[in-house]
């Protein structure tokens, strides 16, 4: 009984070679190895199906990729948030680099029109399940920096800025939104460079069922009031009561 061999070699045809010279003109980019584009877009599936070897899947790309894109990242909000301190920036960096994020990022380079899938997991919608389009994403970045050689970071950096700088951006206001100490800090800072003061005054309750009362001041006044199930809660409370009525007063002034 004989048994097939998996070939590493992965079979281009002329439709497929468009697709990708299409894709390279439209992001300015030029592969000397289309093999290796290709290959950023080839599913674990695809390649179990017709008997490729496991190394030819995008998985060993994504690995490097996931690197190169935190890498890249971290440069960017270093150089672009001066003023966040190592909790921010990593808080910032895991929402950027999220599976949630990424793929709104492949989505918008339209990868699911490029990722080979197996039949099954093609008639499953594969090419749009945010893991598989994070993932390709993630090669894609791989292999961009592989291609380029010693200039691959900076094309890397170059690509990510420019079809996602002002939407990497905009993420920090997004998580303002949703974290009132980040925009009341912002505020603060703006100011005099300083941070606002937050502190427990009071805990009710059995030790079950807890209730934690912290005040927010600035400039030695005190600003609002919180009271949350945890310190961090009550924190975040006094925050947003903070910004409210910070706004408020902003908005009476400017009234005036």
């Amino acid at each position: 009984m004989s048994t097939s061999k998996k070939t590493d070699k992965i079979p281009v045809s002329n439709l497929r070679l468009r697709k990708l010279e299409e894709f390279q003109k439209q992001y300015k980019l030029n592969f000397k190895n289309i093999n290796l584009l290709n290959q950023a877009f080839i599913h674990k599936s695809y390649t179990n199906e017709n008997e490729l070897s496991s190394f030819c899947s995008y998985e060993k790309l994504e690995f490097y990729g996931d690197a190169v894109l935190k890498l890249v990242t971290s440069d960017f909000l270093y150089n672009n948030f001066k003023d966040y301190e190592e909790g921010e920036l990593t808080k910032l960096r895991g929402e950027i680099v999220s599976d949630k994020n990424i793929s709104r990022y492949a989505a918008a380079l339209g990868l699911e029109k490029l990722i080979l899938l197996g039949t099954s997991e093609a008639k499953q919608g594969g090419a749009k399940k945010s893991s598989i389009l994070a993932c390709a994403f993630e090669a894609l970045l791989g292999a961009i920096f592989i291609e380029y050689k010693a200039s691959g970071y900076k094309k890397v950096k170059e690509f990510l800025k420019d079809n996602f700088g002002e939407d990497i951006l905009s993420i920090n206001q997004q998580m303002n939104q949703i974290n009132p100490k980040s925009t009341l800090q912002e505020y603060t800072q703006a100011i005099n460079h300083s941070l606002p003061i937050y502190k427990l005054i009071k805990e009710e309750g059995p030790a079950h069922n807890k209730k934690f009362f912290v005040e927010v001041a600035f400039q030695g006044k005190i600003l609002a009031q919180g009271k949350g199930k945890s310190i961090k809660e009550a924190e975040q409370l006094a925050a947003q009561a903070a910004v409210e009525k910070l706004k408020l007063e902003n908005k009476e002034l400017n009234n005036d």
